[in-house]
């Protein structure tokens, strides 16, 4: 991402991350992820100053209480992307008369997913923890939920404890927002039904059966009734046996479908 031109404008420095006086660095330096939000952040800082004018001097007044505000600030919006933050600003500068804290920037971050029809990470991920039909038919609140969960992995998100499943639904969609933010149109495949030919069939195999046997209807119905469940199941597998089994001592020796 190229950084603003208001990125460079001189609010402080972050100093090194390893120490609060800034003094200590890692001897690997940031990541480019930390990288990423440093520019982020020192943007978000000159455009502070610019917007609040004095009153940004008044609340950091030295270039110290700038260096610790933008670490804790670096913290708060890891993973967050330009277009929200940008979004965020211009409400700040609708509602705040003053700087606003990391929590009140925070709660206005959240605006900015709605302004794209998203929910913000954690409601994305506990829509992605009550899903407990076939996600491809589940009414999602947007596409970008499904995309994220399918990334983790719906039996992961079911079986796993929050503490592993959550940052990794949460990176997953923190990636499929940017993908939405630049324009990406996400869309959920759709189920293709497919004709159930043996399902369609069970009145006629009744009929067969019953005919074979010169009983009525109403007793081999209940027998196919097996039909009815998930094909390759276990339930389905058992009570095919069964029915199997009570048409051999009735007299009936085909074999059933599976």
């Amino acid at each position: 991402m190229t950084p603003s031109t208001t990125s460079t404008t001189q609010t402080g420095d972050f100093g090194g991350y390893g120490s609060e006086s800034g003094g200590a660095t890692r001897e690997s330096g940031p990541t480019e992820a930390e990288q990423q939000t440093r520019v982020l952040v020192n943007m978000l800082f000159a455009r502070f100053k610019a917007i609040y004018t004095h009153k940004f001097a008044s609340a950091y007044s030295t270039t110290d209480e700038v260096k610790l505000a933008k670490r804790e600030w670096a913290i708060a919006l890891k993973g967050f992307q330009e277009p929200l933050l940008a979004y965020a600003v211009e409400r700040t500068k609708e509602v705040h008369a003053w700087p606003p804290t990391i929590s009140e920037f925070l709660k206005l971050i959240s605006t900015a997913y709605k302004a794209y029809g998203l929910a913000d990470p954690r409601s994305a991920y506990l829509e992605a923890c009550a899903c407990r039909t076939d996600p491809l038919q589940y009414k999602w609140s947007h596409p970008a939920v499904f995309f994220a969960g399918s990334r983790v992995g719906w039996y992961k998100i079911k079986s796993e404890e929050e503490r592993v499943t959550w940052p990794l639904f949460e990176l997953s969609y923190v990636e499929v927002v940017d993908r939405v933010i630049a324009g990406e149109r996400l869309v959920i495949p759709k189920v293709i039904m497919i004709e159930d030919k043996q399902t369609l069939s069970v009145k006629d195999l009744v009929s067969k059966i019953a005919n074979d046997l010169s009983v009525d209807e109403e007793v081999i119905a209940p027998l196919l009734y097996y039909t009815q469940k998930t094909y390759g199941s276990g339930v389905r597998v058992r009570y095919r046996e069964i029915s199997q089994k009570k048409l051999l001592e009735m007299g009936y020796e085909e074999k059933l479908p599976e």
